[in-house]
């Protein structure tokens, strides 16, 4: 019953796709015919618009990882020096996915929320001082400052000799020198009346650090997931387990995560530690709730899961449909994917100043949560309707040519019901 709901669902998908595409091609050759006829656009309120009719088509968008790519080179070159270690095979490790092209997709998130939402929180003001006083704590370099003595942390780092030292047999109680100034005092807010929020068309250092973060943490649960699933490649290349072993491949991910929960820390925003900490919760409770199978018996003692779900939608046994093993696997999907677009677009509007209770915050949430379900949705079905799409046509073709017409037209009919 439940791959049965999910092929319908995947189905209707590449119905509507289809639709869409076709509605695409008939809207660009209205809007090329309107336009060698008359140069003015036509909007949706023109009075000459026949009913049931559309205006000429706007532009296409602009591709978002052209119009991004300075910011992801940038992302890309700093990010690889994050990630160096004393030890060789961890360098090499942490460093491997980072080597092989990867779609981006998170970092893209973050920094397009950025860029649509800085300047219109209610401390965006706050948030530029920050970002070009010296000692606040936003510009770019302080952020590879660490917080407590680095003879302290013993984290060594040869990409960045300055703000890291390795381990030594001896520790002065005085420090040679203060690693980080005092932080200074933000000016007061102007008493002036409230003015407009403009678009400031602009990516805080913060933010670019917090795609960094984003991008590192998956890539984390990459190393883990390789491990679990067997992974044999990964991006085309060997996977991680398969050119390294299990063991060096978990460490890396550890590894990973703990250089990614130090960079977050000092990005000086609670709010944003919570959300992305969260995350980490999230990864491991979907993986989890993958590796269990779904039976959806409300007697069965050890069926937690189950019974929750049931519980929830306040069916009795008699009841359940295969509507809950959907919703189980849309509860799987946001915690495996979905959970980390979507708190990584929220923690972006924070870290541009927006405020509780402004409504940026909640539109990034909801924008990150929903393209992360339809992101991975998608993933996984298309192989799938791939095969069966296959599979369909070979069956016509059998059935049309050895079972009369109305008996192959029911089968295909009760196949694709």
């Amino acid at each position: 019953m439940r791959q049965q709901c999910l092929w319908r669902l995947a189905f209707a998908a590449e119905k509507c796709l289809r639709q869409g595409q076709r509605a695409t091609l008939q809207l660009r050759k209205q809007g090329t015919t309107a336009s060698s006829s008359n140069t003015t656009p036509r909007t949706l309120n023109d009075p000459t618009l026949p009913p049931n009719s559309c205006p000429t088509p706007t532009p296409p968008c602009r591709d978002p990882f052209t119009f991004l790519a300075p910011q992801l080179s940038e992302l890309r070159t700093s990010l690889l020096s994050m990630l160096s270690s004393g030890h060789p095979a961890i360098s090499e490790i942490t460093k491997y996915y980072f080597k092989h092209p990867s779609k981006q997709v998170r970092p893209v998130i973050v920094l397009l929320l950025s860029q649509a939402t800085n300047g219109l929180g209610g401390d965006w003001d706050r948030k530029l001082w920050e970002a070009h006083s010296a000692g606040a704590g936003g510009l770019a370099e302080e952020l590879d400052k660490p917080l407590t003595r680095p003879d302290v942390l013993n984290d060594w780092n040869p990409s960045m000799p300055d703000e890291t030292t390795p381990f030594n047999s001896s520790f002065p109680l005085k420090p040679s020198r203060i690693h980080r100034d005092p932080k200074p005092t933000p000016p007061p807010p102007p008493h002036s009346s409230p003015k407009a929020p403009i678009l400031a068309n602009t990516v805080l250092p913060t933010q670019l650090r917090l795609a960094q973060i984003v991008e590192m943490m998956h890539t984390a649960s990459l190393l883990h997931d390789d491990v679990i699933d067997a992974s044999a490649l990964r991006r085309g290349a060997p996977s991680a387990p398969a050119a390294f072993g299990n063991k060096i491949s978990i460490l890396g991910g550890n590894f990973v995560l703990g250089r990614a929960s130090a960079a977050l820390s000092r990005l000086g925003d609670s709010e944003v530690t919570e959300l992305i900490a969260s995350v980490l919760s999230n990864l491991v409770e979907g993986e989890i709730l993958q590796m269990k199978e779904v039976k959806l018996d409300a007697n069965d003692a050890n069926d937690q899961l189950a019974k929750e779900v049931l519980e929830r939608s306040a069916q009795t046994a008699a009841g359940r449909t295969s509507r809950d093993a959907w919703n189980i696997y849309l509860q799987k999907t946001y915690l495996k994917t979905a959970s980390l677009m979507a708190k990584g677009a929220r923690s972006a509007v924070v870290l541009g100043g927006c405020r509780e209770g402004e409504i940026w915050k909640e539109i990034a949430y909801a924008y990150g949560r929903n393209l992360g379900i339809a992101f991975q949705v998608r993933s996984n079905f298309l192989p799938g309707l791939s095969c069966l799409k296959n599979w369909i046509s070979s069956w016509t073709m059998y059935s049309t040519t050895n079972l009369p017409l109305q008996r192959s037209e029911s089968l295909v009919a009760q196949i694709l019901i």
